[in-house]
């Protein structure tokens, strides 16, 4: 059984993503300082909304949990992770409850009008990384420490077939995201240099001996091909 305090990290996972934009700086006093540096945390949350992840409304409820946990006039039970009090108690601020409901409303009206916030939007770097959780864990695992691209003598497929093993029979819950990840990244960078640039140079990661645009799609090929083969279609329908 999962601990309180396990619990109460998890529970927060939406706030602490956006939240970790003060981390360097701490939380701004003035309110349009404040939703300039919260802009790309935003969007990247609201993408993951957009794919079924937690939406913007559920995260500032998140905000709301922890502001009425800290202010003196809100009878709460809401036990605040440790790392998550120590962001918000900024000595700057006198009343941090205060602004972060007023972060809580921000986030949750940041819907309206998001097109034309998108469309004069330029992504950071930060923001990008959250599009691919699945795909940098994979490289992460692939290529990090005692992961499967350090056994010698292993060719790139042989080591991706290696970490087909390490993941079967539950296939259908991890190869496919990868997959789909694969593709949006080639679609999102388009050429060697870019791939490079992003995952590289400014994320750390790597694609063996192979250019990116042969990895990544060795990648989706390899797991689709897996699927195909071992994994058919199946599922439940409902019951009309």
């Amino acid at each position: 059984m999962l601990s309180e305090e396990t619990i109460n990290h998890f529970r927060f996972a939406g706030a602490r993503v956006l939240l970790s934009v003060f981390r360097r700086g701490g939380i701004p006093a003035l309110p349009e300082e404040r939703q300039a540096a919260l802009e790309p945390a935003i969007r990247a949350l609201w993408q993951a909304g957009e794919s079924g992840g937690r939406n913007l409304y559920e995260i500032a409820a998140e905000v709301r949990l922890i502001a009425d946990a800290l202010s003196p006039d809100v009878q709460s039970r809401c036990v605040v992770p440790a790392d998550l009090a120590e962001l918000v108690a900024d000595p700057a601020l006198d009343e941090p409850w205060l602004v972060l409901w007023d972060i809580a409303r921000h986030v949750e009206s940041w819907p309206s009008g998001f097109v034309t916030k998108l469309s004069h939007a330029t992504p950071t770097s930060w923001e990008l990384g959250h599009r691919f959780p699945q795909l940098r864990e994979f490289l992460l695992n692939y290529f990090g420490q005692d992961g499967m691209a350090v056994e010698e003598g292993l060719t790139e497929l042989e080591g991706l077939e290696l970490y087909i093993e390490h993941c079967h029979p539950i296939c259908l819950w991890r190869l496919p995201r990868i997959a789909a990840e694969c593709t949006e990244a080639m679609s999102v960078f388009q050429d060697e240099e870019s791939l490079v640039r992003f995952f590289e140079i400014e994320h750390g990661l790597g694609s063996g001996t192979l250019a990116w645009l042969d990895w990544l799609p060795l990648i989706a090929e390899t797991f689709t091909a897996h699927m195909r083969a071992q994994h058919p279609p199946r599922w439940v329908s409902p019951e009309v």
